[in-house]
């Protein structure tokens, strides 16, 4: 059965050639296969771009200078005043912008008078005159007035150039007539010299006007700003002083911050002495003579102290009972009790002296708060009035400035001159400028090389078929037994020989070349209808049996009601099949029709057809049978699994590549492997300009050699129309 693979054997140098080729020639293929497409573009386009060059009328053009003179003599404004500096480059391409505006040119054929020219402007003939309404009327509104159009068609041919590197203004004009060149192109000059002059003219005046202005805006603010200063100094009492002398407030201020500070200290030292006294006081002891100061009774009672002590001691030796011990003692106590009334005198005299202090340091820092609102209020009516003095100096520098700038712009508006020149007027070159008809026919050869090139490639990329049986192994991994020339009915003897030895090929590539043809069951298929499937049975079937075999032929791909009287299939395999077998000729062929599809019947998986097909190939040394397109009907693949081997037939260049994948696919995944694959309607001509080396290319090439030898036997005579029907 149908269940096994065999490999290519190829040379391996001639796989790497074909790979390099297939790779790196590619495109040097395509233009070789393409080079009569290429070349009739490019002939097309050089006969039509000569045609137009010579229908083309000659060009002249005239050429003005323009020199701009970008320094004025006379007062320059200062880099003080802030004035922005081009650069010349820049102001002669701002010029060149002018001369190339569409009001120079309004200009331009207002004082020519183009509108009466009828070169500008023709006379409507009859064929606009009966052109419909609607039409004349988007023209009118699409085109504008005649001195617009006018305007356009001078831009179109007017050039205006400037060199970077000098300040020069180039003004050409190109027309039929060099008179006409050379007076345009004066025009433009003199248009934009007399425009630039009244634009400098009328800037002038409308500066000095502004200015005037200002100026007298101006004034008025500076008037207002010493009216504003002189109320302030009336309301505030605010006279400015020396710079950097202190005034009055401030003196006041700085006396009564080191009075107070006089009195802070006096506070703490007041303070000091009664803590002192206070504590000396609790402890029992007599506070020192430096913190009573003032107190010279105290330092009295001190003594009597003393001096009763001494008293004391002295009887305290006649004991305690004693009428002079008691004396002496009761002496004591009163002068220490005098003593104690005087130090709380004292310390409540201390206590007087703090509160003196504190009330003198309050009075002496409200009156510090108090100046130093004086001093700060003083500061800033100060810093108003030099704010107001210092904005009454900018008024005034400004209303200098501007009446300086007022001088200047009344003197420029009373100058009459421009800072252009026409350095070189133009005059007529009877020398035509244009066209150019060899740029013109090279130019078109060259983009009809480009497009030529283009489509040779788009060709190329759009025919995705199979051209050789390397790309055929390269993508599908699947042998190409054989590919077949092209033939029809006006094919000459030696093209249907070429195709007999393909066919013969294809043959011994499937092993029929010795006696008993092997694979017995060979199933023919395609992946789509129209691709020579039923040339190639049809042909491997004579070619078997003029060797006087007996080959059956199973038409599986015939319609519902085929024309020709074939016995049908179905009737054979469910009716006596030894009876038919035996009334099939001993040699020749026998031809069943099939069915396929518009049934839900499968008549090629029943076991009545698997019987029929073991019996067929003890009658017949072959049975060949043409199966339906494998990506339509699935009964292709029932009859694979029939069979012993599978063909796959393709058009040669002409079906996709994806196609046959697809189709190869669909049988591997239903466990049908495909002994080759056979490349069909091989046109000799188109394969000729590939750069292959194949059986084909030898055909082309030997092609006198098969003329020559042509020989028809009777038997293909007999088999011709056959053949001639199913290659149309």
């Amino acid at each position: 059965m149908n269940r096994t693979v065999e490999q290519p054997s190829r040379g391996v140098s001639l796989l790497l050639r074909q790979t390099y080729e297939h790779h790196t020639l590619g495109l040097l293929t395509a233009l070789r296969r393409r080079w009569l497409l290429i070349g009739a573009i490019i002939a097309a386009a050089a006969a039509v771009s000569a045609g137009v060059s010579l229908l083309l009328s000659d060009k002249y053009t005239a050429e003005a200078l323009v020199q701009v003179e970008l320094g004025r003599p006379g007062p320059q404004p200062s880099a003080q005043a802030g004035t922005a500096t081009l650069e010349g480059s820049v102001i002669v391409e701002s010029e060149a912008r002018v001369l190339r505006s569409a009001f120079i040119a309004q200009r331009v054929a207002q004082d020519l008078g183009l509108e009466r020219d009828a070169a500008f402007a023709p006379r409507p003939s009859m064929l606009s005159r009966l052109w419909s309404y609607w039409v004349s009327r988007r023209e009118v509104t699409e085109t504008g007035t005649s001195a617009e159009r006018i305007a356009r068609e001078l831009s179109r041919n007017l050039k205006v150039t400037n060199d970077a590197r000098a300040y020069l203004i180039s003004v050409a004009y190109t027309s039929g007539d060099p008179d006409r060149s050379a007076r345009i192109a004066n025009a433009f000059v003199d248009a934009y010299m007399r425009n630039r002059l009244e634009i400098g003219v009328a800037s002038a005046e409308r500066t000095s006007a502004w200015l005037q202005e200002q100026v007298t805006a101006t004034r008025a603010s500076l008037d207002e700003a010493e009216a504003a200063i002189e109320r302030f100094r009336q309301r505030t009492g605010t006279v400015e002083g020396s710079a950097g002398a202190p005034n009055l407030a401030q003196q006041e201020l700085r006396d009564a911050t080191t009075r107070l500070g006089t009195a802070v200290q006096n506070r703490l030292a007041a303070e000091a002495r009664l803590a002192r006294a206070r504590d000396a006081f609790a402890a029992g002891s007599v506070p020192s003579a430096q913190d009573l100061a003032g107190a010279p009774v105290i330092q009295r009672l001190l003594e009597a102290v003393e001096t009763a002590n001494r008293d004391l001691q002295t009887v305290s030796a006649t004991g305690p009972r004693h009428p002079g011990y008691l004396t002496a003692k009761a002496s004591l106590e009163g002068v220490q009790e005098r003593l104690r009334r005087e130090i709380e005198q004292a310390i409540g005299n201390l206590e007087g002296d703090r509160r003196t202090a504190l009330q003198e340091e309050a009075l002496l820092a409200a009156q510090v708060e108090t100046l130093k609102k004086s001093v700060i209020e003083a500061m800033g009516h100060e810093t108003q009035l030099q704010g107001l003095q210092a904005s009454a100096a900018a008024i005034r520098e400004r209303l200098k400035l501007l009446n300086d700038s007022f001088a200047q712009a009344v003197a420029l508006a009373g100058m009459r001159s421009s800072t252009t020149q026409a350095i070189m007027p133009a005059q007529p070159d009877t020398v035509p400028s244009g066209p150019n008809r060899a740029f013109i026919v090279g130019l078109s050869v060259l983009a009809a090389s480009g497009a030529g090139l283009c489509a040779a490639i788009m060709l190329e990329r759009h025919s995705t078929g199979f051209r050789s049986p390397g790309d055929l192994v390269e993508d599908t991994g699947t042998r190409c037994l054989g590919m077949l020339p092209k033939i029809h009915r006006r094919s000459t003897a030696g093209e249907r020989r070429m195709f007999d030895e393909a066919i013969g090929l294809v043959g011994a590539s499937l092993g029929w070349s010795r006696t008993s043809p092997t694979p017995q069951i060979l199933l023919v298929a395609s992946a789509v209808p129209g691709e020579g499937k039923s040339l190639l049975c049809g042909a491997l079937a004579n070619a078997l049996t003029e060797r006087g075999l007996r080959v059956l032929v199973i038409d599986g791909n015939a319609d519902a009601d085929p024309p020709d009287d074939r016995a049908d299939l179905g009737s054979v395999v469910s009716g006596d099949v030894s009876m038919f077998l035996s009334a099939c000729p001993a040699a020749g062929q026998t031809v069943l029709r099939g069915r396929v599809g518009g049934s839900r019947y499968d008549l090629y998986a029943t076991p009545a057809f698997a019987r029929f097909i073991d019996l067929a190939r003890e009658a017949f040394d072959l049975v060949l049978i043409e199966a339906p397109p494998v990506l339509l009907f699935q009964e292709a693949v029932t009859l694979a699994h029939h069979a012993d081997a599978t063909l796959l037939a393709a058009r040669w260049k002409r079906t996709p590549r994806e196609v046959v994948l697809t189709a190869l696919q669909r049988l591997q995944d239903q466990t049908v492997r495909v002994r080759g694959i056979v490349l069909t309607e091989v046109d000799l001509k188109d394969h000729r300009r590939d750069r292959i080396i194949d059986q084909c290319t030898l055909y082309g090439r030997y092609r006198q050699l098969f003329e020559t030898r042509a020989a028809v036997s009777p038997l293909q005579r007999e088999t011709c129309p056959r053949l001639d029907a199913k290659a149309s």
